[in-house]
């Protein structure tokens, strides 16, 4: 073995063998295996979705879609909130070989129409709150697309709901005659195209294959990995159309598991919800997270319930960490690290030996590496450089742009993710900052996240970011954004002294500190720095 291969990591968690089959067969068979148990309730009205019901209704749908025909290679976008019945078309499409292309309901109009132009669907199934962007929208497109209202009322008269197309067909009797179309190439067909930003630029189509989630399933069914089961409740907050929240639903179907489905983060209805169903697993995003450890209605809940929460999608500073810990009780707080690319899980913390600070180890079926951004040299433990990624959870590749897709995969197979971070002696990742996002101080790198969970110890700061501002002597300076906690009295000196006497002089807030009322983020909870950029010349 070379050197090289010497410092490529892998899992120390054994894998399970991937099934050969599509994920809509593989998803059948779990339903009909599923019985009457209760998938989903919802967390506001009560309502609930049981697994035989999910499977008369995505039967039924799926012969209703096939007679209108959407066939194998088809794509099928859905733009809504989180709601019981988006796993309805999710399913009929899968049956038929469709691929799903779930999108954000709050695109701008500019945002829309690229995400439309990149996945072209055939159907599209909207919610009240995406439905009249859309209609406005799909005129533009040739072919223009059905578009589907899931709930039982549509504001535009002549737009089927789902409850019009499931009403074509009858209710079926011989559930067990239904059969999924055959794919033969299910490791190169898409079941699923997820926005994404990647590592630079617009939004991308990141196509992941049958294989590639089903892959993943195992690892929610895998007890030293994830371990869905029917007995731990699962809060269903993340969103749909974010490749955590989607990879979910999938795995609460294939462990017979039940979700407290949520349409957006209400302080209230979140603490509600893990107090009346007793949720033992919370997937979360660190904003919450901010929530969890400073609000201070958090303390007139029992939260008790909770087993385990899972935080993924942006870095989770280990102060926050500990303090969730501490506030709640709760004995497991796992961070994960991934991207959509990589089918969401590269690492996740294990439910023992967690170290703070980390993002676990690396998930089975997956390879790493850290490479030199300058030389691509591979690094060793606890040596920094760009994480790079291998194996049966890397994409197929970017949705009609195979520029994007090799720039970012290279001849090797190996997905350069853009972040950089190192791994440990015991093969724990730490992930430091983005590649694009380091900030340059003369010849020193200043990495946003440290500063920024060094601004999140201070009492009075309810959230922050920072940023490099240019800086003719000095290349970048560094800034931070501060959301005061309400009625907190402090000073951009203050925040600037608290951070600067915990950092080497190359990382002060030479750029100074601006506060505002609440940090610009992504649905998953990234910080969206292109605002705060926007905002200097604001303020």
């Amino acid at each position: 073995m070379s050197a090289d291969n010497e410092k490529v990591i892998s899992s120390i968690i054994p894998k399970t063998p991937t099934p050969r089959m599509s994920l809509g067969q593989y998803m059948l068979n779990c339903l009909r295996n599923n019985g009457t148990s209760v998938a989903q309730v919802d967390a506001v009205t009560g309502e609930t979705l049981k697994y035989n019901e999910i499977l008369e209704q995505s039967i039924r749908l799926c012969e209703s879609l096939r007679k209108r025909g959407l066939k194998s290679g088809d794509h099928v976008a859905i733009s809504s909130e989180n709601r019981l019945n988006l796993v309805i078309p999710t399913l009929a499409s899968l049956y038929l070989g469709a691929a799903i292309a779930p999108l954000n309901p709050t695109y701008s109009k500019a945002e829309l129409l690229h995400a439309l132009s990149i996945s072209k669907p055939s159907i599209i199934f909207v919610s009240p709150r995406s439905e009249k962007l859309v209609l406005e929208i799909i005129d533009e497109m040739n072919p223009k697309p059905l578009v589907i209202q899931l709930s039982s009322d549509a504001d535009s008269s002549g737009i089927p709901t789902l409850a019009d197309i499931l009403a074509e067909t009858e209710p079926v009797l011989e559930l067990d005659s239904f059969s999924c179309v055959e794919l033969q190439g299910y490791k190169k067909q898409a079941a699923v195209i997820l926005c994404s930003s990647g590592t630079t630029g617009l939004a991308k189509g990141v196509m992941l294959s049958h294989h590639n989630l089903l892959t993943l399933v195992q690892h929610f069914k895998n007890p030293d990995f994830v371990n869905l089961n029917p007995d731990r409740p699962l809060l269903g907050l993340l969103p749909y159309f974010h490749g955590y929240g989607f990879s979910l639903v999938l795995g609460l179907i294939a462990t017979r598991g039940k979700a407290i489905v949520m349409s957006e983060f209400d302080p209230l209805v979140f603490l509600s919800a893990i107090q009346t169903h007793k949720v033992a697993i919370v997937p979360l995003v660190p904003p919450i997270m901010v929530f969890l450890a400073k609000h201070p209605i958090v303390a007139k809940f029992d939260l008790s319930s909770i087993q385990e929460i899972i935080c993924g999608a942006a870095p989770l500073s280990e102060e926050i960490q500990t303090a969730v810990m501490r506030r709640l009780g709760v004995p497991c707080i796992r961070q994960g690290y991934g991207m959509t690319e990589t089918t969401v899980i590269v690492s996740l913390s294990p439910k023992t030996k967690n170290k703070s600070g980390s993002a676990g180890i690396i998930s089975p079926d997956t390879l790493c590496k850290v490479v030199d951004v300058e030389t691509s040299k591979v690094l060793g433990p606890r040596e920094q450089g760009e994480i790079c990624i291998a194996g049966d959870l890397v994409m197929m590749g970017y949705c009609g742009d195979p520029k994007a897709t090799a720039e970012i995969i290279d001849k090797d197979g190996w997905l350069h993710t853009g972040d950089i971070g190192y791994y440990d002696e015991d093969g724990y990742i730490f992930v430091v900052d983005r590649l694009k996002e380091l900030i340059k101080y003369k010849a020193f790198q200043v990495p946003p996240a440290e500063l920024e969970a060094i601004l999140l110890k201070h009492p009075a700061v309810k959230d922050a970011a920072v940023i490099g501002i240019p800086d003719e002597n000095s290349g970048e300076l560094p800034l931070a954004f501060v959301a005061r906690q309400p009625g907190a009295q402090v000073s951009a000196e203050e925040i600037r002294k608290f951070v600067d006497g915990q950092v080497s002089p190359s990382k002060w807030l030479r750029g100074g500190v601006r506060f505002i009322e609440e940090i610009p983020k992504s649905p998953s909870g990234k910080i969206l720095r292109r605002e705060l950029r926007k905002l200097i010349s604001k303020l």
